[in-house]
């Protein structure tokens, strides 16, 4: 009796136990791609802290880490994953019955610009890149260059217009409805290319799966204040405000904007002509000033919030 009343504890506690366990392994360790080339892992996993103070402010609360961090000129997302490049090539010789080219290739050759800038309509993809245009690296376990392209029209010239970022999934299911390659690594040569502007590419036996290795910065690159707040700082009224802004540009460094215009204390170290003293003590609220003295012959004003320009968080008293 005493044995079967151990298995059904031990029942019992499995019953309970080994799906929370499962749940715990598949549902919080499974979320996001951790590959070593193609970490899917949300800014805020690492930067948490900057994202809540970013979030509790008023002024730039509403931002995305992205509005900064992935605007700057050759900075893309560090992985595009299970996804290609549509590129258009545009028609700028005239007449012609094709007007538009379409290249499907990786995020990896866009990023990396492994892509022809301009075509002409006679040459094929394999045929710009067997003139050693393309990097070889990044060719396809064939050696021939991992993309297709629509046919154009003889002697007509194609520039390179825009590219778009196309998912090998939707809704969640795979655009590969072959059983046989859906869940098969992406081939773009084998991408049905569609030669329509507004046309949908078929993927059919290409396969699905592609993990992208970030190959430009980072997302977290430095972004300057000045590139977005430039009319403020080009009407700034005093040669002490353009030290600082010059400082920072110079030496590609936000510290100076953010010193003044958010919390953080600032300490200052002046070399002037004349100079003067404040000492001064606060209850963490209140600031009273002790003393003012100057070493040199010099005018002195202090004001109080209410009156002129601000120098405590509330009325100053002067001893």
């Amino acid at each position: 009796m005493k044995l079967v009343w151990v298995l059904l504890a031990l029942g019992g506690i499995s019953i309970w136990l080994i799906p929370n366990t499962l749940s715990l392994l598949g549902g919080q360790h499974t979320f996001y791609n951790i590959d070593l080339n193609g970490s899917q892992v949300p800014c805020g996993k690492c930067h948490g802290d900057i994202q809540m103070e970013l979030h509790t402010g008023f002024i730039h609360n509403n931002f995305t880490c992205a509005d900064c961090h992935r605007v700057q000129k050759g900075v893309q997302y560090a992985s595009g994953d299970d996804a290609y490049e549509r590129l258009m090539y545009i028609n700028v010789t005239g007449p012609s019955n094709i007007q538009y080219r379409f290249l499907a290739t990786t995020i990896q050759n866009y990023q990396r610009g492994n892509f022809p800038k301009s075509i002409s309509g006679e040459i094929t993809i394999d045929q710009w890149a067997a003139t050693g245009k393309d990097e070889v690296q990044f060719r396809d376990i064939n050696g021939q260059y991992a993309g297709n392209m629509t046919p154009g029209d003889m002697g007509i010239l194609y520039n390179y217009e825009k590219e778009t970022e196309i998912s090998t999934y939707i809704n969640g299911m795979t655009k590969d409805t072959d059983i046989v390659t859906r869940n098969t690594t992406l081939d773009p040569r084998k991408i049905k290319v569609n030669k329509d502007p507004s046309g949908s590419d078929d993927i059919n036996g290409a396969g699905s799966k592609i993990v992208t290795p970030g190959t430009l910065a980072h997302a977290s690159s430095t972004i300057l204040c000045a590139e977005c707040h430039s009319e403020y700082l080009n009407n700034t009224p005093d040669t002490i405000h353009e030290a600082f802004i010059k400082y920072g540009m110079e030496h590609n460094t936000n510290d100076n904007c953010i010193a003044c215009h958010t919390s953080t204390a600032v300490s200052i170290n002046w070399t002037r002509p004349s100079t003067i003293a404040i000492e001064t003590n606060s209850n963490g609220n209140n600031i009273t000033i002790n003393n003012t003295y100057a070493t040199k012959t010099i005018r002195i004003e202090t004001f109080g919030n209410m009156s002129a320009d601000v120098i405590a968080v509330s009325d100053v008293t002067v001893i």
